[in-house]
C-alpha cells in the first residue's frame, strides 16, 4: 500500500508544502482575523482562479516528458534567460524570508537566543537534505510534512470550532472598499495558494518523478496528484481563516506585526482561549508548515536555475545528466552565498524588499498563466492530452483577471 501512495503521490504534495507557509499561516490567518468568516470563500475564489495555471504545469510535463522550462524555451531562448533571472530573485529572497519565520517561530516555541546562525543554520539543513537525497529524499521527507502540518491545522481547527463559544456575534465584517482594504484582498488572492511560478517547479518535480519511478509519469496519474496538492492547500488556507475568525475576529483582537511576531500571537491566543495544552498543537503545525515550505524553496531555486542554465546552454544528451546533477549542487553553493548576502546586508530593511519580490510576483502572475496556456495548447502536447474546451477558456480568463489585477496593484501601489 505505501509503495502504491508513493507512486501515486509526489510532485502534487511538494506543490502543496511550497504553497502553505507565510500565505496560509499569516495571510489567511490575518484575513480572518481582519474579515471573518466570509473571507473563506474569497480565499477559495482566489485559489480557484489559477488552477488551469498550476494544473497546466503538471500536466505539460506528463504529457511531453518535457518540464515547461523546455517548453519555454521552444517560443524562445529569450524566455528561459528572463525566466533564470526572475527566479533567483524570486527565490532567493523568498528564502530569505521564510528562513526568518521559520526562525523566529522556532526561537518563540523553544526560547532558543542565536543569531542570524539559525536562520543560515535552518538553510544548510535543507540543503544537507536535498545534496544527500536530492528529490527522493525530498519526497519521502516532504510527505511526512505535509502530513504533520495538516492534520495538525486540522486538529486545531477542530478543537476550536468545538471549544470557542461565539457567543452569537457576527462571524463576518462588511467589506470597506477603500485603497487598504483593496490592496489587502489583492494581495491575498495574489499569494493563493501560492505564486504563479510555483506553476515551473511543479513541472520540475513531475520529470523528477518519472526518474525516480524510471518510467513515464501519466496525465492521469500527474492529475490526480496534483489534485490532492491542490486541495489540501486550499483546505488548509481555510483552516487558518477560520483560525484566524475564532481566536481573533469575535474577540476583536487586533493584529500585531507580520511574520514571526504575528504567528507568536495567534499561538498565545490560542492557548489563552483553549488551554495550554494545545500550545503544542499549534507549534507543531507552525514549525511543519514553514519548515516544509523552505525546504521546497530551497530545492526549488538550484533545481529552476539548473533547467534554464540547461536550455540557455544545451549539451550533448550522453553528458546532460551529468552536467546537470553538477549544476545543481553549484547552485546550493550559489543559493547559500545569495542568502547569507541577503540576510547580512539587507535585514533590517526586509520589508522595502519582500514589497519588490511581492510586485515581481503581481506583475509576472499573468506572464506565467500566459506561457503555460500556450505552452499546454502547442503542438508539442499530443491531442489526446490537451484540456477540454471548458477548461481552455477557464485558462483565458486566469490571464485576464490576473493581468487585470496586475496592472491595478502596480496602479495603486506606485501610481497614486
Amino acid at each position: 500500500m505505501f509503495k502504491a501512495v508513493q507512486e501515486k503521490l509526489g510532485p502534487g504534495l511538494l506543490y502543496a508544502a511550497a504553497a502553505v507557509g507565510v500565505s496560509h499561516l499569516v495571510s489567511s490567518t490575518t484575513a480572518g482575523a481582519t474579515y471573518g468568516l466570509a473571507m473563506a470563500a474569497y480565499v477559495v475564489v482566489g485559489c480557484l482562479i489559477k488552477y488551469p495555471t498550476f494544473l497546466f504545469g503538471a500536466n505539460y510535463a506528463a504529457a511531453t516528458g518535457e518540464t515547461l522550462v523546455e517548453g519555454y524555451r521552444r517560443m524562445g531562448k529569450w524566455v528561459v534567460v528572463l525566466l533564470f533571472f526572475m527566479q533567483l530573485f524570486e527565490y532567493t529572497f523568498a528564502i530569505s524570508g521564510v528562513s526568518v519565520t521559520t526562525a523566529a517561530i522556532i526561537r518563540s516555541v523553544f526560547g532558543i537566543e542565536m543569531g542570524i546562525g539559525l536562520e543560515l543554520g535552518l538553510v544548510m539543513i535543507c540543503m544537507i537534505i536535498l545534496a544527500l537525497g536530492r528529490y527522493s529524499v525530498l519526497e519521502d521527507v516532504t510527505r511526512i510534512l505535509v502530513i504533520l502540518f495538516t492534520a495538525g491545522t486540522v486538529v486545531a481547527a477542530a478543537v476550536a470550532i468545538g471549544s470557542i463559544d461565539t457567543g452569537g456575534a457576527s462571524l463576518s465584517a462588511n467589506l470597506t472598499f477603500d485603497t487598504p482594504t483593496i490592496l489587502f484582498l489583492i494581495a491575498v488572492a495574489g499569494w493563493m495558494p501560492t505564486g504563479t511560478a510555483g506553476s515551473v517547479g511543479l513541472s520540475l518535480w513531475v520529470k523528477a518523478k518519472a526518474i525516480r519511478l524510471q518510467r513515464p509519469v501519466t496525465t492521469q496519474e500527474a492529475t490526480f496528484d496534483f489534485h490532492v496538492g491542490y486541495i489540501t492547500a486550499i483546505f488548509t488556507a481555510v483552516c487558518f481563516v477560520l483560525l484566524g475568525t475564532l481566536v481573533m475576529y469575535i474577540n476583536d483582537v487586533a493584529v500585531e506585526g507580520r511574520g514571526a511576531a504575528f504567528a507568536d500571537q495567534l499561538i498565545n491566543l490560542f492557548t489563552s482561549t483553549i488551554g495550554s495544552w494545545i500550545y503544542p498543537l499549534i507549534a507543531l503545525s507552525a514549525i511543519t508548515v514553514m519548515f516544509s515550505t523552505l525546504l521546497t524553496l530551497v530545492d526549488l531555486l538550484p533545481r529552476s536555475s539548473t533547467a534554464a542554465l540547461m536550455e540557455i546552454f544545451p549539451k550533448p544528451e550522453e553528458t546532460r545528466i551529468r552536467t546537470s546533477s553538477n549544476l545543481y549542487l553549484i547552485f546550493i553553493g550559489v543559493e547559500l552565498l545569495l542568502v547569507l548576502m541577503v540576510l547580512f546586508m539587507l535585514l533590517d530593511d526586509f520589508g522595502t524588499f519582500i514589497a519588490w519580490v511581492t510586485s515581481m510576483g503581481f506583475v509576472a502572475a499573468p506572464v506565467f498563466s500566459f506561457l503555460n496556456h500556450k505552452a499546454m495548447f502547442s503542438s508539442q502536447v499530443p491531442e489526446a492530452d490537451r484540456p477540454a474546451q471548458w477548461l481552455r477558456w477557464w485558462s483565458i480568463g486566469t490571464v485576464s483577471i490576473l493581468t487585470g489585477v496586475a496592472v491595478i496593484f502596480v496602479f495603486m501601489t506606485y501610481l497614486t
